[in-house]
C-alpha cells in the first residue's frame, strides 16, 4: 500500500462573488494549487459540490470545470453528500491512491450559493434533512440544530450566554485569519440581541454561508524535503436514523463511530490541532466532546476561561471554523482541511504550534454522515 502525501493546497476567501461563476471560482484554486506542486501530472480530479445543479444549473458538472481549464481528457468525477461533500471527496482521493490505482489526484472543493435569492437558497438546505418526514413539514438543519441546542442546555443546566462562548472563541480566533469571511470580535451583548432562528438558536450561532473553493493535491510521493505532510488515515462512519428516533441528540453517533474506527488504527492522544465543522456552534461543541476530547458537557465551562487552547494542550478551530471561515456547502470540509495543513506547516497567521497531528471532521447534515481525517507532519 502506498503512503499519501500532500503536494499542495491552495484557497479563496469565502464570501459573496456575484462577478465569479462557478468556473471561475474553480479554476483559480486549480491553478494556484497545480502550480504550487510544480505542474504534475493530474491521474483524477474529485469535485465536491453540493448544489451545482440546484443554483448552477449544473449536473457532469466536473466534466464542465475540466473543460474550462483546458483538461481534455484528465478523468473526474463529482462527490454530492450535501456540506459533508469534501470529506467524502478526501476519502475517496485517499483510498485511490493508497490502493496504488493513481498516483497524483487533485482534491477540490467548489461552491456557489450567492447566485440564488435567500428564499430558494433556505429551500436548498432544507434538502439535507428527509425530504419525506422533515423538509416537507417544514422543518430544516437549523431546526434540528435548535433542538438540540435545547437539550444540551437542559441536560447539563446551561443557559444560551454559557454556550455563546464557543461563538466568542472562534470569532476571537477568524479576527486574526486573513482568510476567514468573518473577521470581526464577538460581543456577548450583539451575540444575545441578535435574530432568533430557531429558538434557543440564533444568527450569530450559524456559520454565514458563502461561495468558496479550495484545493488540494495529494500523491503518493512527497515534492519536497522540508514541510512534507502525509494522511496518515481517513476514515468514515454513517448514522442512518430518523432524528425522531434518536434517544440521546446530543450524541453525534456518526462521529463517535468514526472516531472508534481511527482509534483502532491510530492513537489520537498526540493530536494537538483540531479542525471542526460547527455549521452551527452547537454542533462544534458536540463534535469536540463526542470525539472524546473533552468530557461531554464541559465545553462550555472550558471556553469561559480566558486560554482553553492552552489548558487543554490542543487548539480548537485555530482558523476560526466555519463560524468565521463561512460554510460553503460542498467546499466547507475543504477549507478546514487546508487550514489544518497550514496550521502543521506553521503558515502564516497559524504560527507557534507545536504539533505533528492534526484531526479534522467533517459531516454532513446533522450527524447523517463524519468524515475523519488524520493529518501527520513527517518533516
Amino acid at each position: 500500500m502506498s503512503r499519501v502525501y500532500i503536494q499542495s493546497y491552495s484557497l479563496i476567501t469565502g464570501g459573496r462573488y456575484y462577478d465569479k461563476s462557478i468556473s471561475d471560482i474553480f479554476a483559480e484554486v486549480f491553478l494556484k494549487a497545480w502550480d504550487s506542486a510544480g505542474n504534475p501530472e493530474i491521474d483524477m480530479i474529485y469535485v465536491a459540490s453540493a448544489f451545482s445543479e440546484l443554483v448552477s444549473e449544473q449536473l457532469i458538472l466536473p466534466s464542465y470545470l475540466c473543460e474550462y481549464v483546458n483538461l481534455e481528457d484528465t478523468p473526474c468525477v463529482r462527490i454530492e453528500m450535501g456540506d459533508g461533500s469534501s470529506g467524502h471527496a478526501i476519502l475517496e482521493a485517499y483510498k485511490a491512491v493508497k490502493s496504488g490505482e493513481c498516483s497524483t489526484i487533485m482534491v477540490i472543493g467548489v461552491e456557489k450559493v450567492h447566485d440564488v435569492v435567500s428564499y430558494r437558497l433556505s429551500k436548498f438546505l432544507g434538502m439535507m434533512c428527509n425530504s419525506d418526514y422533515e423538509y416537507f413539514f417544514g422543518i430544516t438543519p437549523a431546526a434540528l440544530a435548535a433542538l438540540i441546542m435545547r437539550e444540551y442546555m437542559i441536560k447539563y443546566e446551561y443557559n444560551y450566554e454559557d454556550l455563546a462562548e464557543w461563538i466568542i472563541k472562534m470569532h476571537e480566533k477568524g479576527s486574526n485569519n486573513p482568510y476567514a469571511y468573518m473577521r470581526k470580535k464577538a460581543k456577548i451583548k450583539d451575540i444575545v440581541s441578535s435574530e432568533v432562528i430557531s429558538d434557543p438558536l440564533r444568527l450569530y450561532d450559524m456559520a454565514p454561508l458563502v461561495d468558496g473553493g479550495a484545493a488540494i493535491i495529494i500523491s503518493n510521493r512527497p515534492n519536497k524535503t522540508d514541510g512534507v505532510i502525509e494522511i496518515s488515515h481517513v476514515v468514515s462512519s454513517s448514522c442512518n436514523e430518523s432524528f425522531n428516533e434518536k434517544e440521546d441528540l446530543t450524541l453525534l453517533k456518526s462521529t463517535i463511530r468514526a472516531r472508534e474506527r481511527l482509534s483502532r488504527k491510530v492513537e489520537l492522544k498526540d493530536v494537538g490541532i483540531l479542525e471542526v465543522h460547527d455549521t452551527y456552534s452547537i454542533l462544534g461543541i458536540l463534535a469536540v466532546e463526542n470525539l472524546g476530547f473533552i468530557k461531554r458537557g464541559e465545553t462550555p465551562r472550558l471556553m469561559k476561561r480566558e486560554s482553553p487552547d492552552l489548558e487543554l494542550k490542543f487548539t480548537i478551530n485555530l482558523s476560526g471554523g466555519l463560524k468565521c471561515m463561512g460554510n460553503s456547502i460542498g467546499a466547507s470540509g475543504m477549507y478546514q482541511t487546508v487550514c489544518a495543513i497550514m496550521e502543521l506547516l506553521n503558515v502564516q497567521p497559524f504560527t507557534n504550534i507545536k504539533s505533528e497531528y492534526a484531526l479534522i471532521q467533517d459531516m454532513a447534515g446533522i450527524d447523517r454522515s463524519t468524515v475523519l481525517t488524520l493529518l501527520k507532519r513527517v518533516s
